[in-house]
């Protein structure tokens, strides 16, 4: 059963990160960030990824009635349910790998490949498909 409650809850959540990470997108370039301003950016990008899988798993359950174990599974059952295109495919493999090197690799000097992921704005892209994939969800009939 749809939760509403939650998908507007995740919503409010991911605009809040992405509206964190648009702050220090915006900065000088040369501005300079201190250990907090990392943690905070990486912390922010990591949840916003995290929301976006989770709202892919929620979408593949609840649309496609497709049971998703875990978050490493949610690209190709995307994929397989043909509910992205080939660029939005390839845009949440970068994110994901982007997420998982910052997490995963957290000893390790990544904050540039992450600022160069904010430069671009890629993640960006998770607002598209929190709209598109809430939007499909309203059109299902329960």
């Amino acid at each position: 059963m749809r939760n509403t409650e939650w998908e507007t809850s995740l919503y409010e959540h991911q605009h809040a990160m992405i509206k964190r990470l648009d702050d220090f997108r915006k900065r000088a370039k040369t501005a300079d960030y201190s250990k907090d301003d990392i943690m905070v950016i990486e912390h922010s990008f990591q949840l916003l990824v995290a929301s976006m899988l989770d709202l892919a798993r929620y979408v593949l359950q609840h649309h496609y009635n497709t049971d998703i174990s875990s978050r490493k599974e949610v690209l190709d059952a995307l994929i397989a349910n043909k509910d992205v295109t080939y660029e939005q495919a390839e845009q949440i493999r970068t994110l994901i790998q982007l997420r998982d090197k910052v997490l995963h690799d957290y000893l390790e000097e990544n904050f540039a490949d992450l600022e160069e992921a904010m430069t671009l704005r890629r993640y960006s892209l998770v607002e598209v498909l929190t709209k598109e994939w809430t939007t499909r969800l309203s059109s299902t009939k329960e």
